[in-house]
C-alpha cells in the first residue's frame, strides 16, 4: 500500500515537472515590431526521418528587419551518392513573417519554419524544415 501512494505521488510529481517546463516558455508571434529578437546566432539539433537523430544545426540572423538576412549552417550532412561523405552545407536566409507568426525562407525546394518561444529570459526557434529530400524538425536556442 505504501509503495503504490509512494509510486502514485512519484507520477504525480513527474507529470507536474512536465506541465511546469512546458509553461515556462510560451509561443510569441512575429511581428514587424519584434523581429529584432531575432538578430544574432542560435543553435541546436535537428532530426529526420531516415535515423538523422541529433544533428547539428546552426542559425545566424544579421539584421534586425524585413527580409531577415542570415545563413543557416546544416552540420553533418550525407552527400548523395558518395559513401561517408559527410559535411557542411550553409543555406542563405532570406526570412519572411508567414500570416501564422512564424519565421519562412525558402530556397528552391529547400525551407524552414520556426516558430519563437519566450520564457525565463531565454529564446528559443522550433519547427520543421526540409532540405535536400530530408524533411524533419529543428530546435535552436539563442547563444
Amino acid at each position: 500500500m505504501k509503495g503504490t501512494i509512494f509510486l502514485g505521488c512519484m507520477g504525480l510529481l513527474f507529470a507536474l515537472m512536465v506541465v511546469v517546463s512546458y509553461a515556462a516558455m510560451t509561443k510569441e508571434s512575429l511581428s514587424p515590431n519584434n523581429v529584432s529578437d531575432l538578430k544574432g546566432k542560435w543553435e541546436g539539433w535537428r532530426t529526420g526521418a531516415v535515423g538523422a537523430a541529433g544533428l547539428r544545426t546552426e542559425l545566424e540572423i544579421y539584421n534586425d528587419t524585413l527580409p531577415l538576412k542570415g545563413k543557416i549552417t546544416f552540420h553533418d550532412v550525407k552527400r548523395r551518392g558518395m559513401k561517408d561523405a559527410v559535411g557542411d552545407f550553409i543555406q542563405e536566409l532570406n526570412g519572411t513573417i508567414t500570416n501564422d507568426g512564424n519565421l519562412y525562407s525558402k530556397s528552391g525546394q529547400n525551407y524552414v519554419e520556426l516558430s519563437l518561444y519566450k520564457g525565463d529570459g531565454k529564446m528559443k526557434l522550433d519547427g520543421d524544415f526540409y532540405f535536400m529530400g530530408a524533411k524533419g524538425t529543428m530546435t535552436l536556442n539563442k547563444k
